[in-house]
């Protein structure tokens, strides 16, 4: 994380400090496993922090809004009003895929940003807040698109959720607003970045306000120009939205409203707001044609929260325009936040049981070190935050001890985890000798090589500490040896990780789920290298198809073990040991990465209509085993070569069940981190 300042000062004067910086973020993970190597968050902060950090008051902007929240929001905020800077820290972001100094993609840029959701708009301001030193703000609010980003951020930080307020938007996009934006969508398509984006912002304008405010205003009235005075407004509407904001990024930002769900993977609305509804606000505004007031009611009933009603002639955009009445929500919701405990993490109570007493104990965490904060680490600690959002203390897990290589780095999901109280707040070392101790139950090694790694598992199960580890090349050279420790000290080593991420292999061979007299294992074991032969089917050089794959997180900064085939022998030196028995440091594997020879055959075999895969094999051949990997020419109608992107597929053949066929994600660290966690849970 880095930042810089503003390189102007604050463009008019204002009775309170302006601060306007870029801060950085690295290693940012979105919701759907693309991982960003870096991101740009463009904030203005209004007014100052106190030394407790407890009076922010975080104002998230909607569809094409700035950081200068006092500019936009005049009435709300300012001396003496409901959010008052003089008193209040006004910190407001710009979106991420914003095009006001936040990462996101331009017309000049498309590809700078992949999809994304109001859930990692959501989680960005919470690194945000998080490089700040502020756990809890004292307020957060927005309207529209900001009103879906702050619900977001209420179902995805509940315990730094003190007070919130969502007005004029929906828990899920409704059919209306797909359809609002599908028109402005076509508009840009069809007009360019210029003439599309105008008339995008012109259709707009009609959806935020209503025909009895247009009545009231324009009627019939006409300009001087002799023209309608309402095709006037539209028209200026239009010239000042395409002076200042960029079209490809206004396109970016209703596909992540369109694809607004909080109830998404949570187990629907109630369960993913149930824990904050008691510290939520909503806002309906009647004759709303872009989210009626229903779609508001709607959520404040399922989550149990408060529901306020804005009668408005304006429609959708009284939300910035009836100043009095919506400054009198938000005097009630930092009224009733300065109220509570200003915790930095406010503790969500979890009801207990009707048939369990209250005073029944708490179950004791399972206390975890954690060995590594990378991609596998860091997006572990997202998903422990995920679990305790779902199941609060049902099932507890604690990271007493995290080890890292340079505690000076900014670790957002380390800070989150802290912030969430799954972490100790002195969690993270740099001393390995210090990482292991009687109190903990589970090491989790995600550091990966041969040296540190084994000393820290080795020592983990001499003292009947479990480990869990995705380190297939620790597993491939020490794999029979460290099994045997385990056993001696009674204790269990897990590995689902380290072959395949998502697919649950290893558990299936361990079980003998894949039955018995296993004759035959092959696979696309390696998701960065299949992901690479696909974009160089599809034309791209090697180089950079390479590149492609390290800015979407599924390459490493050193794709040298994908590429050459090494990883894949390391995984398939496991899946032999788990088949067969065989010691994995023992097997004979005959290899054959991909190199600027094997990508140019690629080529030409996909213009020919076939693919280049790269095959791990291992078989039996009489009283030997043959071990081969090699790039493979696969006819197109064959199931292997519709495996794409970074996915896996193995065919375990078996005597007893035949030929069982698995198939997932097997690059990035979230498919990794899943079977990692499943590991841990399976006490």
């Amino acid at each position: 994380m880095s930042t810089s300042p503003s390189s102007h000062p604050a463009g008019r004067a204002a009775p309170w400090p302006i601060r306007d910086e870029t801060i950085t973020l690295y290693d940012v993970v979105l919701e759907r496993g693309d991982h960003l190597d870096r991101v740009d968050v463009r904030y203005r902060l209004e007014g100052t922090l106190n030394a407790a950090r407890d009076n922010v008051v975080v104002v998230v902007h909607a569809l094409t809004g700035t950081t200068h929240a006092s500019d936009w929001w005049k009435g709300v905020i300012g001396v003496n009003a409901a959010i008052d800077p003089t008193k209040h820290a006004v910190l407001c972001a710009n979106l991420l895929g914003g095009c006001d100094g936040t990462t996101g993609p331009t017309h000049e840029n498309p590809e700078a940003l992949p999809p994304f959701s109001t859930r990692d708009q959501a989680a960005l301001l919470a690194q945000l807040l998080d490089a700040l030193g502020v756990g809890a703000p004292l307020l957060i609010c927005g309207g529209s698109l900001g009103g879906m980003v702050t619900l977001e951020f209420a179902a995805s930080f509940p315990t730094r959720v003190r007070s919130a307020v969502v007005l004029a938007a929906p828990a899920a996009q409704t059919a209306q607003g797909i359809a609002w934006n599908a028109i402005m969508r076509r508009a840009i398509a069809v007009g360019g970045v210029r003439e599309g984006l105008a008339l995008a912002r012109m259709v707009g304008m009609l959806s935020y306000r209503t025909p009895e405010g247009l009545e009231r205003r324009f009627g019939r009235a006409r300009s001087e120009h002799d023209t309608f005075q309402v095709h006037d407004w539209l028209a200026v509407h239009g010239e000042k939205l395409v002076a200042r904001f960029d079209a490809t990024s206004y396109g970016a930002l209703i596909d992540a409203m369109d694809a607004h769900d909080v109830g998404r993977d949570r187990g629907g609305l109630t369960a993913a707001l149930s824990a904050v509804g008691d510290r939520l606000i909503g806002v309906g505004i009647p004759g709303d044609l872009l989210y009626p007031a229903e779609r508001v009611r709607e959520w404040t009933a399922a989550a149990k929260a408060t529901y306020v009603e804005l009668p408005s002639i304006h429609g959708h955009d009284a939300f910035l325009l009836e100043v009095d009445r919506v400054s009198a929500v938000i005097t009630k919701a930092i009224a009733e936040s300065e109220d509570r405990a200003a915790s930095p993490t406010p503790v969500v109570a979890i009801a207990a049981p009707s048939d369990v007493a209250a005073d029944t104990p708490r179950v004791r965490p399972l206390r975890v070190a954690l060995a590594g904060c990378g991609h596998v680490g860091g997006s572990l600690l997202e998903l422990f935050g995920a679990r305790v959002q779902q199941l609060g203390d049902a099932q507890p897990i604690h990271v007493d001890r995290v080890l890292v290589r340079d505690a000076a780095r900014p670790r957002p999901a380390l800070a989150q985890a802290i912030a969430l109280g799954i972490a100790a707040p002195d969690a993270c070392i740099t001393d390995p000798t210090l990482l292991l101790s009687d109190d903990i139950d589970v090491l989790v090694e995600a550091i990966g090589g041969t040296t540190t790694a084994r000393t820290l598992v080795e020592a983990a199960l001499r003292r009947g500490i479990r480990v869990v580890t995705a380190n297939k090349a620790l597993l491939g050279e020490r794999g029979a040896a460290l099994t045997a420790l385990a056993r001696i000290t009674d204790t269990r080593l897990d590995f689902e990780g380290a072959v395949c991420g998502a697919i649950p292999i290893v558990r299936c061979l361990r079980s003998g789920a894949a039955g018995v007299g296993i004759t035959k294992v092959s696979g696309i074991l390696n998701g960065t290298s299949n992901f690479v032969l696909e974009k160089v089917a599809e034309g791209a050089s090697l180089a950079d198809a390479v590149a492609t794959a390290q800015r979407l997180g599924y390459a490493e900064a050193d794709p040298t073990r994908d590429l050459s085939g090494q990883d894949a022998e390391d995984k398939l030196r496991i899946l032999a040991w788990m088949c067969f028995g065989v010691d994995p440091a023992t097997l004979t594997v005959t290899r054959r990465g991909i190199d600027a020879e094997t990508a140019a055959w690629a080529t030409r075999v996909a213009l020919e209509g076939d693919r280049v895969k790269l095959i791990a094999s291992c078989a039996r051949d009489g009283d030997e085993l043959v071990a081969r990997i090699l790039p493979t020419r696969i006819t197109s109608d064959d199931p292997w070569a519709r495996v794409a992107g970074p996915f896996n597929r193995i065919v375990v053949e078996s005597e007893s069940a035949g030929s069982l066929v698995f198939q997932g994600p097997g690059a990035g660290g979230r498919a990794t981190a899943g079977a990692v966690l499943a590991d841990i849970v399976a006490r």
